[in-house]
């Protein structure tokens, strides 16, 4: 028996806010019950957006699509679920979208918000896609890409929103302005390739606190801090042989490789730079090099589902870095990897030497009994030093593959005390005023680095790590 007079309907919520998305670009779907209190079924007259077929607001009931479902029934005592999404159209940098999902039933009209918010944004799409064969049955490896101009820049008045890989193309440059927000596709990334380069922040005119940001497109909150996001089979940024990156005062996150870098030849300068930066959450290795010149200052790299800083040969330096590690899931690898070797998958070891991997004032810690990984094997060079950092390191190997007490490695460096960060929650790794890493470091990576990313100078008894405890 369907009710011959209007019902008060209950709703789950009285206002469905969407999250934060781009313009042209889909929400997250959000859900609400519409609730029968009575004895009686009810006949829904009309379910219906209040701005109708205008509305960027799309929602389903019961299987059916708005913008206007008609002569629904609504057993007693029962509910229907309600899905709401928005596509925000393209506009003014920042948007508040409103509308009400309007109910009729009878004499009686209900009806419930719906509010998000969208920003409009440069998007780069795929015009080209790279086609790597494979031998069957696999199927053959499509990079979807697109070729920046010659002479790039992306400024900071919106964001810039990537799909598949941007390519800097050999002789061209592309140049991030300072605050500049950069959201990534899922499987996208940025391909430098051989003679091109890419600069964030190259006037120095950003700061740690208020950095260029490189990041996910899923904007709702709940992807703040989840990793793999973004980052495809080339990784996140790769820097092709014969390619430069430099960084400056820029936080990358929530991807899966955040930096890949190619060989370079032994004797040419740092192929990748990376100064005053934050990296956080990265499902893979937040850097990875193979056999390249990497030069890191000021910089925190913290957790990694594999390596914060993967070297295989090559040189890496870093200077007043903090690493740390508290991956929320479970992995077997340190933090730092150095290594002059790997398995080609016959069990056979290839060797690249590691001309270079040297520490100076850094912290490297996390929730791993050793955050300091060495693999390697007398056929090629092998080449570290560690001096005036604060180590995550067991200091008796076995079998003993280093000696913790010998000073052409481990130069007055402190082994497995407490960094004490303020709150690693909130991803502040400034020092607490009990940490172990006060006043420990040297001069030598303090004369190279003499302020920390945030431009404090650093006194005669520096801090280890990026961030000088005032």
């Amino acid at each position: 028996m369907v009710a011959k007079n209007g019902v008060e309907l209950r709703f789950s919520t009285d206002t469905v806010y969407l999250d934060t998305v781009f313009s042209t670009v889909g929400s997250s779907t959000r859900s609400f019950r519409l609730i029968n209190p009575s004895n009686e079924a009810i006949l829904l007259d009309r379910v219906s957006l209040g701005r109708g077929a205008e509305s960027p607001f799309r929602f389903n009931i019961d299987g059916q699509a708005g913008p206007d479902v008609r002569d629904l029934i609504l057993p007693a005592g029962d509910s229907l679920w309600i899905f709401v999404e928005v596509t925000a159209p393209a506009g003014a940098v920042e948007m508040l979208f409103t509308d009400s999902l309007v109910v009729q039933n009878k004499n009686i009209t209900q009806s419930v918000d719906l509010v998000s918010l969208a920003w409009d944004a440069h998007f780069h799409y795929p015009n080209k896609v790279l086609i790597i064969p494979q031998s069957p049955p696999f199927a053959d490896i499509r990079i979807p890409y697109s070729i920046l101009p010659s002479q790039a820049v992306w400024t900071d008045d919106k964001p810039h929103v990537i799909y598949g890989y941007v390519v800097v193309d050999s002789g061209a440059t592309l140049d991030v302005a300072a605050g500049a927000r950069i959201h990534f596709h899922a499987q996208s990334g940025l391909w430098i390739a051989s003679g091109g380069s890419a600069t964030f922040d190259a006037a120095n005119a950003g700061s740690y606190a208020n950095p260029i940001q490189i990041e996910g497109d899923r904007l709702e909150p709940f992807y703040d801090d989840i990793a793999g996001q973004w980052g495809g089979l080339l990784g996140g940024i790769f820097v092709q042989r014969g390619a430069t990156l430099s960084v400056n005062h820029t936080w990358m996150k929530n991807g899966s490789m955040g930096i890949r870098c190619d060989s370079v030849a032994e004797g040419d300068p740092a192929n990748v730079l990376i100064q005053n930066s934050l990296f956080t959450d990265f499902s893979r290795a937040t850097i990875y090099s193979g056999f390249g010149h990497v030069r890191l200052e000021n910089t925190v790299i913290a957790h990694a589902g594999l390596y914060g800083l993967y070297a295989l040969g090559g040189r890496v330096s870093a200077d007043h870095c903090t690493f740390h590690n508290q991956f929320p899931a479970a992995r077997s690898t340190p933090t730092i990897g150095l290594f002059n070797r790997y398995d080609d998958g016959t069990g056979t070891y290839r060797y690249r030497a590691l001309n270079e991997a040297h520490f100076g004032n850094c912290i490297i810690t996390g929730n791993q009994e050793s955050e300091v990984g060495l693999g390697y094997g007398n056929q090629a060079a092998f080449n570290y030093y560690f001096e005036g950092c604060l180590l995550k390191l067991k200091v008796n190997p076995i079998p003993a593959t280093y000696d913790v007490q010998d000073m052409n490695f481990f130069n007055q460096c402190q082994f497995n005390t407490n960094p004490q960060f303020v709150m690693v929650d909130s991803r502040n790794f400034q020092l607490d005023s009990a940490s172990a890493a006060l006043n420990i470091g040297l001069m030598g990576p303090a004369l190279r680095v003499p302020q920390d990313a945030l431009g404090l100078v650093r006194g005669s008894t520096p801090d280890a790590g990026a961030l000088e405890r005032p």
